[in-house]
């Protein structure tokens, strides 16, 4: 599992390598879908709107043409705390990416959201 830590209300970014099954490079040119969900992980609380949106080179993400780079540039509303009273909060993303007309990965991460505002 690999955690990201932010600090809250910021911009950020992610970046991973998207391969498929057999552990190739996924090209652009392969991906048929790409979509983002963003979840509290206590709460289940969807986060910026991010509920299997489209992501293919879209909505702050994009796929690199031939290297399979994904990047994802968080933005503030992407790493808020929505949990009172709590110093740090655990946020899940889940790519799901279909390729090649009927094959499917699931890429996700954690980002640790460290509260600036402190305790409140």
């Amino acid at each position: 599992m690999s955690v990201n830590t932010v600090t809250e209300r910021t911009s950020s970014r992610y970046t991973a390598t998207l391969k498929d099954a057999a552990g190739n490079v996924l090209p652009l040119s392969s991906i048929v879908t790409a979509e983002l969900t963003l979840k509290n992980v206590d709460t289940d609380a969807v986060i910026n709107g991010r509920t299997a949106q489209n992501v293919k080179n879209a909505n702050n993400v994009t796929i690199h043409a031939t290297s399979g780079l994904l990047t994802w540039s968080m933005q503030p509303a992407d790493n808020v705390i929505v949990t009172a009273g709590v110093e740090h909060e655990l946020h899940r993303a889940v790519f799901v990416v279909v390729y090649d007309t009927d094959q499917k990965i699931v890429h996700e991460t954690y980002i640790l959201v460290d509260n600036i505002s402190g305790v409140t």
